[in-house]
């Protein structure tokens, strides 16, 4: 199995910067007003990791991150975003190319 710069590059990037570009909701308590100092936001992103392997045949490994990246005071609009990672390694065709992409979703509700 060779080593991926391509795919240490994703995962850094979806580790450091998606939490901080990341939306959401103060965590309150008891309903009770917080001074906005002590508001803790609770970050929301997901990061999913697989890999599948079959004699013979080779293994597949895959990576998806998505994160809802911006969205407005109102909530009617939004960015979202994901990056996904693909390769095939062994089996009778060798390891292929890693596949890299991205998405991003804007959206606005009347």
């Amino acid at each position: 199995m060779k080593f991926n710069l391509g795919l240490l590059l994703l995962y850094a990037f979806l580790a450091i910067l998606a939490p901080f570009y990341s939306h959401a909701k103060p965590l309150l308590n008891d309903d009770r007003p917080v001074p906005a100092q002590q508001l803790r936001y609770k970050r929301q992103f997901s990061l999913n990791f697989g890999a599948t392997h079959e004699d013979g045949y080779g293994t597949d490994v895959n990576a998806e991150a998505i994160a809802s990246l911006w969205r407005s005071q109102s909530g009617n609009t939004k960015l979202d975003g994901s990056a996904s990672y693909t390769q095939h390694f062994g089996g009778l065709s060798g390891d292929g190319k890693a596949r890299i992409s991205g998405l991003l979703t804007f959206s606005h509700g009347y």
